[in-house]
């Protein structure tokens, strides 16, 4: 049997991230029963990001291993995505950023309300930095005016939609921006859709991997699919 709740994790040189992760995600998702899977994808690592999820080998076919070589996180999501088998799919980051009971309490409130989509809003934090905040208050209020969005909160996960909106969705984005692409396509689409505040944490170990060129790409591509799509 397919399982019910199919969790995509892209990661890309965060071996030391997925230590704590993996076994905290797995005790979450425990009281759902055995009907889930996590996927993870190893995107173009050069670390020990596949030696720590292979070491998670005993949980079977829970965990399902995709190698994606090209680095770029959007194409980790679109092969994760296409690798899943659940009737609902969700997306979180392995940077330990998001709490994994959070997760699991979007997923429950996901299926209570029948929400074709649900996102993450991450609570405001004073170590975010004023560079941070200051970039993050410009794409949601670029994004809020260019496209007439309601949705808070463009780039947070996890994010969480039915196989059915999923496929409907058609997502192409291989960088950055296809978190934007699933709320742009999610509203055009005129999906119910859920919102779900979170506690958003440091980063445990490692770096962000979002550059300034990533930054420049993300303004590029909001213009296209503004003019364009």
């Amino acid at each position: 049997m397919n399982p019910n709740f199919s969790i995509v994790i892209p990661a890309h040189n965060e071996a030391e991230n997925l230590k704590i992760l993996l076994p905290n995600l797995i005790k979450s998702l425990g009281p759902l029963g055995p009907m889930w899977e996590i996927v993870m994808i190893d995107n173009a690592s050069t670390d020990d990001t596949i030696k720590v999820i292979t070491s998670f080998s005993e949980y079977g076919r829970a965990i399902k291993i995709v190698q994606e070589p090209t680095l770029g996180y959007g194409r980790a999501v679109l092969k994760g995505l296409q690798e899943s088998s659940g009737n609902i799919v969700g997306i979180i980051r392995a940077d330990n950023q998001e709490k994994p009971e959070d997760l699991v309490s979007m997923f429950r409130l996901f299926v209570q309300n029948k929400w074709d989509f649900g996102k993450a809003i991450r609570k405001s934090r004073k170590d975010d930095g004023l560079k941070r905040m200051l970039i993050s208050l410009f794409f949601n209020t670029s994004f809020r005016i260019l496209f007439g969005l309601k949705v808070k909160d463009i780039n947070a996960t996890p994010k969480i939609f039915t196989r059915k909106l999923m496929n409907e969705l058609k997502l192409e984005s291989k960088d950055w921006f296809i978190d934007a692409e699933i709320v742009i396509k999610a509203v055009r689409a005129e999906a119910k859709i859920g919102e779900v505040e979170i506690e958003y944490l440091p980063r445990l170990k490692g770096k962000s991997s979002v550059r300034f060129r990533h930054i420049i790409q993300f303004i590029k591509n909001m213009l296209i699919w503004r003019l364009l799509k």
